[in-house]
């Protein structure tokens, strides 16, 4: 009996072992992409400023522009690749590292050949979009066109960089592709100020983030080089690799594609419909909103290689566990962020651009912080579909939604202009709400879709009773002064802090408290 008793122990005492590594390498990767993420957006406002006041509105709109379009094409190639690399990677790094070599030179292959086959595209390609897609205010169009083809091409490494960025996920080890993300990014922003302040001009700017991103590309190279050999990083083709992964990466191809078209689109048709300076307005409004997604990206990008692994090991209980404390981590967590950007829209861009900027942005931004929050409560259950192999679903929900969602954007920006570019992100993922969710909640997560739909939406029901009331008693006094504003978000911070606490799951309810005794004893034994 206490022989028994002691093996009963020593195989308890072994799996909380297990489990605590498994929990802290998750938590590790999402510090580190949180605070990667989080100084990224940060970094994103520093030079924005000095481009508009001493380049103009056409400059800031054609640097953006060039950056949407080379998001476009690189998603394009992306081919579903770096999900199915993190999720082979960190499935099959430790038994199979012949066949992980040989991933890596076929993706390899693929990555660098897109590359040099997009760079003759927008090179050739870059006086056409000038002619006939652009509207330009004040800038000659052989200076656009060269502004194109030069940021164009220089940034297109971004598809490489996804490769090496795809194997730190998938090996675990994320505080490498932040910290090499943040070291370009400050380089990148404070030579452009150091020029600007210099008395550069346009193609100097332009010149320096091209020389920036090769940098990126080569500290990424330097440091894969120190998990994989040289020889794994020199492209090359494996049939058999193909044959392996060529029906989830399909899928992966589909969503990739297909989201790249619903993210961009209502950015694409503004370019078209509207003068590029009010563009690059909203083009920066978006990308900052796209970057406040810090901690989703934070808790996405670390829980898909954890659930991968444990999908991998059968251990669905763990999964499960891990599902319920991220997805509620998420929907309870971003809200803090979100919620603060209408907050800040009228100052912060009043001191960007100016206040009539500010206020033509603020309904624009206000959807898109709807949207984006709508897409953090996506994100958990998405990542978890992925995991168990049934990308498919997400995959239909995209497709179908060019049909349905694609044309209403078109229709909203024609009759509303940015409002309606803001208000089709809503759209999309109301529509991915109706479609994708029942269908993952009975095929992956194996719950009822009302309850996954009765969580949320008493979340959102949460979000309009605290900030809802405080935006609309600041909007009846008429003052948007940021000490009103600040006021006024930190009371429906704290009224939303307490009423989340008391609806939160349990299982995250427990990590918080031990997380906090935690806390507290480190402060102890330092104290």
């Amino acid at each position: 009996m206490s022989g028994g008793l002691f093996e009963a122990e020593a195989s308890l005492a072994s799996w909380a072992l297990g489990e605590m590594k498994n929990i802290s390498r998750l938590s590790k990767n999402i510090v580190y992409n949180f605070f990667g993420q989080g100084l990224l957006l940060l970094l994103g406002f520093v030079a924005v400023k000095y481009v508009f006041k001493q380049l103009g509105e056409d400059a800031l709109g054609i640097i953006y522009f060039t950056l949407t379009m080379n998001s476009v094409l690189c998603t394009v190639l992306e081919l579903g690749i770096s999900t199915t690399t993190v999720r082979e990677v960190s499935a099959h790094f430790n038994d199979e590292p012949e066949y992980i070599r040989d991933l890596i030179r076929t993706a390899s292959l693929f990555y660098w050949g897109g590359f040099l086959l997009l760079a003759v595209l927008v090179y050739f390609g870059a006086p056409f979009l000038v002619e006939k897609w652009i509207n330009l205010e004040s800038m000659d169009t052989a200076t656009a066109t060269l502004v194109l083809q030069i940021m164009g091409i220089s940034a297109l490494v971004g598809l490489p960089r996804t490769l090496y960025m795809s194997l730190f996920r998938g090996l675990q080890r994320m505080e490498f592709n932040n910290i090499i993300d943040v070291a370009a990014t400050a380089l990148q922003q404070f030579g452009i100020i150091l020029i600007l302040v210099m008395g550069g001009a346009l193609l100097h700017v332009v010149y320096w983030i091209a020389a920036s991103f090769g940098i990126c590309i080569l500290f990424y190279v330097l440091a894969v080089q120190r998990f994989f050999s040289w020889r794994a990083l020199v492209p090359g083709y494996y049939p058999s690799v193909v044959r392996r992964n060529i029906r989830y990466s399909s899928s992966m191809t589909s969503i990739s594609l297909f989201s790249m078209v619903h993210l961009q689109a209502d950015k694409l048709i503004v370019s078209k419909l509207l003068p590029i300076g009010l563009f690059g307005y909203y083009g920066f409004a978006s990308s900052v909103i796209s970057k406040s997604r810090f901690l989703t990206s934070a808790v996405s990008l670390a829980a898909f290689p954890s659930f991968s692994s444990l999908f991998k090991e059968s251990d669905r209980a763990t999964m499960m566990s891990q599902y319920r404390k991220l997805h509620d981590f998420l929907c309870f967590g971003t809200v803090f962020v979100f919620a603060a950007i209408p907050f800040a829209t009228l100052p912060l861009f009043g001191y960007l651009f100016n206040p009539e900027v500010a206020e033509t942005l603020l309904l624009p931004v206000t959807f898109l912080t709807i949207g984006y929050y709508m897409n953090a409560t996506l994100y958990v259950p998405y990542v978890f579909s992925l995991a168990v192999g049934k990308p498919g679903i997400s995959a239909r929900s995209n497709f179908y939604a060019l049909f349905v969602v694609l044309p209403v954007t078109a229709a909203l920006i024609y009759h509303f202009g940015l409002a309606g570019a803001g208000f089709s992100w809503v759209f999309y993922h109301l529509f991915a709400y109706s479609y994708a969710i029942p269908r993952i909640c009975s095929q992956c997560l194996e719950i009822p879709a009302g309850q996954w739909y009765l969580h949320v939406f008493k979340i959102l029901g949460l979000i309009g009773a605290t900030y809802g009331i405080a935006w609309l008693f600041v909007a009846s006094g008429g003052t948007y002064s940021v000490s009103v504003l600040a006021v006024a978000y930190a009371a429906a911070s704290l009224a939303f802090l307490v009423c989340s606490y008391l609806m939160i799951g349990g299982e995250l309810r427990v990590t918080l408290l031990r997380l906090s005794q935690v806390l507290r004893m480190r402060r102890a034994e330092i104290v």
